[in-house]
């Protein structure tokens, strides 16, 4: 490789892996995707010999800087998850060259395909891991998300890369000939002994700065076609993408809902995941002593995060004989009473099986006159996190999980139902932890008739990292897909409400505007439109779905078909 070579593509690498991570959480630059891949789409048709160790290379630097926030919690998985993903920055360069050079179709017809193709899989291959979507550095842009109501996030994606893909094209192109309609590497000769216009491959070559392979200036008089492709296409899907999501802001009037109060404890993970029965008493006090501030006020429902019910509700304490499980289930009960409110408490269940002991992480509900009512036990669960993939065939894969007991995921999708005090009647759901960023299972509480949803979280394990931004960013896209209000209760952060528009209308801060690592309460009214489904909720991931089809179709032309009528590239 010249030196020069090497500059360019050390250059365009460290460029796109830049762009990448300030347009996410914590930078958050958002409108700087837009042009974040292009640098790296040139390399991908103009290298050839290092395009998939650059690749490689540009992935694992971007996830683990993206997410270096876990490494408070395991360095392994880190790693390990920082590997898997930049796995996916390889695949789609293989996708691509192999697509491009034998079907000859254009970067910007193909890359968005292929995008939103390996974004889904991600989202559930190997349990699923739905982050870092380039989707959801839109969040902040209300008129560009809207169109996640019909496609889901990878809408977003879809016209985002396609953008990108539509830049590295022109750039690519401009250093074609002007009466040509692009420049591609080659490796002298082709199958068919063809080598291509060898006296304009010098002078390119020389302007571009690519020694020792030969170039192609291809078909005179197809400028129009490339334009309409490139520039065009982008052009027409964006508007229409805009225009859709301005008409309906300006037709969107959401209605007021019940009052929620979200209580944010700020305990520390490592106090919490050590903690002695005394230290238990402490959190139970300081999250009892939070709810109480609010008495007197019109609360429909009081909400506590994941876990931090630190006994068990579900169990006759005489069975477990912990003062802890005592205490916790006459607080539940009081609260309610005392405050007149109906109450949602994130904690541990219990079930025995004979001999055997099941755990789940579950929500509580409990009415107003402090009635147990129902239950919800979180049902995807965290791989190695929660649960430990087989620990029946390697039991020592069991030390990469934090608990020290294994979680079971439950079964049923629970609904609660809401009685206000003004409002008249809801019906709501609640996710855990990381269930808000799984679609398919957010859109089936809004199929199963939620009239709003809740998250209850700890993002302690996290500190005061980006993921909790991350994670939030996320949350905004359930909210827009299924058009029905998002809140979160969280530990440490970021406890918030996201109106039906994608709007974070509210969220808990400190005087200082600090809103990570702090403790509080949060009170507001949610916003609903009622009886309202959309495209998105009835037909689920059609469009991520149709992108996986085309990338598949794509794939068999290219193995099975040498030739394709509308050529813009030429092998």
């Amino acid at each position: 490789m010249s030196k020069t070579n090497f500059i360019k593509i050390i250059l365009l690498s460290f460029l796109t892996i830049l762009l990448l991570c300030l347009s996410f959480p914590p930078a958050d630059v958002g409108y700087l995707a837009w042009i974040a891949f292009f640098p790296w789409f040139i390399l991908i048709v103009t290298e050839g010999k290092y395009v998939y160790l650059n690749s490689l290379f540009i992935g694992v630097v971007f996830f683990f800087i993206q997410l270096s926030w876990l490494r408070h919690v395991t360095i392994i998985a880190w790693v390990l998850l920082g590997l898997y993903c930049s796995a996916y920055f390889l695949c789609f360069a293989f996708c691509a060259r192999f697509i491009i050079f034998r079907l000859k179709l254009p970067l910007v017809v193909i890359a968005p395909c292929i995008w939103a193709a390996l974004e889904f899989i991600r989202s559930f291959f190997l349990s699923g891991f739905p982050w870092l979507f380039i989707g959801h550095t839109q969040y902040q842009y209300l008129p560009v998300i809207q169109i996640s109501d019909i496609t889901g996030v990878y809408g977003v994606s879809f016209i985002v890369v396609m953008v990108n893909a539509g830049i590295a094209d022109m750039v690519i192109r401009s250093f074609a000939n002007p009466d040509t309609s692009f420049l591609i590497p080659l490796n002298p000769p082709s199958e068919n002994g063809e080598t291509g216009e060898l006296s304009e491959v010098k002078n390119l070559s020389e302007r571009v700065g690519f020694t020792g392979q030969y170039y192609e200036c291809l078909f005179p008089g197809r400028k129009f076609i490339f334009f309409s492709l490139t520039c065009v296409l982008p052009l027409i899907l964006l508007v229409a993408i805009l225009s859709y999501g301005l008409y309906w802001l300006k037709n969107y009037n959401p209605q007021e809902g019940p009052t929620l109060c979200m209580i944010q404890g700020n305990i520390p993970q490592d106090l919490k995941f050590e903690a002695t029965e005394e230290d238990q008493v402490q959190i139970l006090k300081k999250y009892s002593d939070l709810s109480m501030s609010v008495k007197g006020k019109s609360i429909d429902l009081l909400v506590w995060p994941e876990t931090m019910m630190p006994g068990l509700l579900n169990i006759n304490p005489e069975l477990t004989g912990r003062k802890i499980d005592v205490l916790s289930q006459l607080t539940a009960v009081q609260l309610a009473q005392e405050l007149n409110t109906n109450l949602l408490l994130g904690s541990l269940a219990l079930t025995l099986v004979g001999e055997e002991q099941i755990y789940f992480n579950s929500a509580y509900y409990y009415n107003r006159e402090g009635r147990f009512v129902d239950r919800y036990d979180k049902i995807h669960l965290v791989p190695f996190g929660e649960f430990t993939p087989l620990k029946k065939y390697f039991p020592f894969l069991a030390k990469l999980v934090p608990y020290e007991i294994g979680l079971t995921h439950g079964n049923r999708r629970t609904l609660f139902h809401l009685d206000t005090l003004e409002n008249g009647s809801f019906t709501f759901g609640s996710s855990i932890c990381y269930e808000d960023t799984v679609p398919s299972l957010i859109r089936k509480f809004k199929r199963d008739g939620a009239d709003f949803m809740l998250n209850v979280t700890n993002d302690g394990w996290f500190r005061n990292s980006a993921e909790l931004e991350q994670h939030l960013a996320i949350m905004v896209f359930r909210a827009v897909e299924n058009r029905f209000c998002m809140m979160r209760a969280a530990n440490t952060g970021i406890s918030s409400f996201v109106a039906p528009d994608g709007t974070i209308y509210d969220k808990l801060s400190d005087s200082k505007g600090k809103y990570k690592e702090i403790c509080g309460t949060l009170a507001n009214r949610i916003k609903f439109i009622e009886k309202h489904n959309s495209i998105y909720t009835a037909c689920g991931d059609w469009f991520a779905i149709l992108c996986t089809t085309a990338l598949g179709t794509m794939l068999l032309l290219a193995i099975f078909k040498r030739t394709f009528h509308l050529t813009i590239y030429k092998h």
